[in-house]
Protein backbone atom coordinates (compact mmCIF):
# COMPACT_ATOMS: atom_id res chain seq x y z
CA UNK A 1 0.00 0.00 0.00
CA UNK A 2 1.15 3.79 -0.68
CA UNK A 3 -0.02 6.93 0.92
CA UNK A 4 0.37 10.14 -0.81
CA UNK A 5 -0.84 13.78 -0.55
CA UNK A 6 -4.42 13.81 -2.66
CA UNK A 7 -4.37 16.54 -5.33
CA UNK A 8 -6.90 17.50 -7.80
CA UNK A 9 -6.67 14.86 -10.02
CA UNK A 10 -7.51 12.56 -7.44
CA UNK A 11 -11.14 13.76 -7.59
CA UNK A 12 -12.92 11.33 -9.72
CA UNK A 13 -12.14 8.86 -8.01
CA UNK A 14 -12.27 10.05 -4.68
CA UNK A 15 -15.60 10.65 -5.85
CA UNK A 16 -16.94 7.85 -6.78
CA UNK A 17 -15.79 6.32 -3.41
CA UNK A 18 -17.48 8.78 -1.75
CA UNK A 19 -20.78 7.80 -3.66
CA UNK A 20 -20.25 4.19 -3.22
CA UNK A 21 -19.52 4.09 0.16
CA UNK A 22 -22.03 7.16 1.42
CA UNK A 23 -25.08 6.54 -1.06
CA UNK A 24 -27.53 8.23 0.76
CA UNK A 25 -25.30 11.48 1.86
CA UNK A 26 -22.06 11.49 -0.09
CA UNK A 27 -19.68 15.03 -0.47
CA UNK A 28 -20.38 16.83 -3.24
CA UNK A 29 -18.26 17.29 -5.95
CA UNK A 30 -17.39 21.02 -5.21
CA UNK A 31 -16.71 20.33 -1.28
CA UNK A 32 -14.75 17.32 -2.30
CA UNK A 33 -12.71 19.71 -4.52
CA UNK A 34 -12.13 22.40 -1.86
CA UNK A 35 -10.83 19.69 0.14
CA UNK A 36 -8.29 19.17 -2.15
CA UNK A 37 -6.79 22.68 -2.50
CA UNK A 38 -3.65 22.49 -1.61
CA UNK A 39 -4.00 25.13 1.62
CA UNK A 40 -1.65 25.19 5.03
CA UNK A 41 -4.53 24.40 7.13
CA UNK A 42 -6.17 21.41 5.47
CA UNK A 43 -4.30 18.08 4.04
CA UNK A 44 -6.10 15.16 2.05
CA UNK A 45 -3.96 11.82 2.11
CA UNK A 46 -4.87 9.02 -0.83
CA UNK A 47 -4.28 5.46 0.20
CA UNK A 48 -3.33 3.51 -2.74
CA UNK A 49 -3.17 -0.17 -3.50
CA UNK A 50 -1.81 -1.99 -6.89
CA UNK A 51 -2.31 1.49 -8.35
CA UNK A 52 -5.48 2.01 -7.37
CA UNK A 53 -7.18 4.27 -5.07
CA UNK A 54 -8.91 2.54 -1.99
CA UNK A 55 -9.47 5.54 0.12
CA UNK A 56 -8.74 8.81 1.82
CA UNK A 57 -8.20 10.37 4.83
CA UNK A 58 -9.31 14.27 5.47
CA UNK A 59 -7.77 16.53 8.23
CA UNK A 60 -7.80 20.17 8.87
CA UNK A 61 -4.38 21.53 11.06
CA UNK A 62 -4.35 24.52 13.43
CA UNK A 63 -1.86 25.18 16.34
CA UNK A 64 -1.26 21.91 18.62
CA UNK A 65 -4.63 20.27 16.74
CA UNK A 66 -5.53 18.35 14.01
CA UNK A 67 -9.55 18.15 13.20
CA UNK A 68 -9.91 14.53 11.40
CA UNK A 69 -12.72 15.17 8.80
CA UNK A 70 -12.86 11.99 7.05
CA UNK A 71 -11.25 8.70 6.76
CA UNK A 72 -12.93 6.48 4.11
CA UNK A 73 -11.97 2.84 2.54
CA UNK A 74 -14.11 2.04 -0.66
CA UNK A 75 -16.47 -0.53 0.00
CA UNK A 76 -15.11 -3.76 -1.40
CA UNK A 77 -11.65 -3.20 1.04
CA UNK A 78 -13.63 -2.58 3.95
CA UNK A 79 -13.38 -5.04 6.83
CA UNK A 80 -9.94 -6.34 6.26
CA UNK A 81 -7.86 -3.72 9.35
CA UNK A 82 -6.88 -1.46 6.01
CA UNK A 83 -8.72 1.45 7.82
CA UNK A 84 -7.11 1.28 11.14
CA UNK A 85 -3.75 0.56 9.35
CA UNK A 86 -4.34 3.67 7.95
CA UNK A 87 -5.98 5.88 10.82
CA UNK A 88 -2.34 4.42 12.58
CA UNK A 89 -0.09 5.55 10.41
CA UNK A 90 -1.90 9.18 10.34
CA UNK A 91 -1.61 9.20 13.82
CA UNK A 92 1.98 8.53 14.04
CA UNK A 93 2.89 11.64 11.73
CA UNK A 94 0.87 13.86 14.20
CA UNK A 95 3.22 15.91 15.98
CA UNK A 96 4.55 15.70 19.75
CA UNK A 97 1.50 17.34 22.19
CA UNK A 98 -0.94 17.56 19.61
CA UNK A 99 -4.47 16.80 20.26
CA UNK A 100 -6.54 15.26 17.37
CA UNK A 101 -10.39 15.69 17.53
CA UNK A 102 -13.40 13.60 14.85
CA UNK A 103 -16.68 13.35 15.53
CA UNK A 104 -18.00 9.57 14.05
CA UNK A 105 -22.10 8.05 13.69
CA UNK A 106 -23.23 7.03 16.90
CA UNK A 107 -24.20 4.35 14.75
CA UNK A 108 -21.07 3.19 13.61
CA UNK A 109 -20.00 0.89 15.33
CA UNK A 110 -16.78 -0.19 13.05
CA UNK A 111 -15.23 3.23 13.47
CA UNK A 112 -16.23 3.40 17.11
CA UNK A 113 -14.26 0.73 17.81
CA UNK A 114 -11.20 1.33 15.83
CA UNK A 115 -11.22 5.03 17.28
CA UNK A 116 -11.51 3.37 21.00
CA UNK A 117 -8.73 0.65 20.03
CA UNK A 118 -6.19 3.25 18.45
CA UNK A 119 -6.42 5.55 21.73
CA UNK A 120 -8.99 7.93 20.77
CA UNK A 121 -11.51 9.31 24.01
CA UNK A 122 -15.45 9.94 23.61
CA UNK A 123 -15.56 13.37 25.40
CA UNK A 124 -18.99 14.55 24.24
CA UNK A 125 -22.25 14.11 21.66
CA UNK A 126 -23.37 16.93 18.88
CA UNK A 127 -26.94 15.90 19.06
CA UNK A 128 -28.79 16.08 15.47
CA UNK A 129 -25.25 16.77 13.45
CA UNK A 130 -25.81 14.47 10.71
CA UNK A 131 -27.86 15.35 7.62
CA UNK A 132 -30.36 12.31 8.72
CA UNK A 133 -30.36 13.83 12.19
CA UNK A 134 -27.78 11.48 13.94
CA UNK A 135 -25.82 12.70 17.03
CA UNK A 136 -22.28 12.52 16.63
CA UNK A 137 -20.03 10.81 19.19
CA UNK A 138 -17.06 13.66 19.76
CA UNK A 139 -13.46 11.72 20.03
CA UNK A 140 -10.13 13.33 21.01
CA UNK A 141 -6.96 12.11 20.64
CA UNK A 142 -3.18 13.35 22.49
CA UNK A 143 -0.07 12.60 21.78
CA UNK A 144 2.10 12.91 24.31
CA UNK A 145 5.38 11.48 23.44
CA UNK A 146 7.89 12.59 20.68
CA UNK A 147 7.95 10.69 17.64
Amino acid sequence: MNIYRGTIEDLPNILKIEERVFPESPWNKEMLRNALQHKPDRQTWILESNKQIIGYLMARYGLNEVHLINIVIDTPFQMQGIGRVFLNQFLDQIPSQSTVFLEVKRSNFPALNIYLDSGFQEIGVRDGYYSDGEDAIVMKWHRTHIN
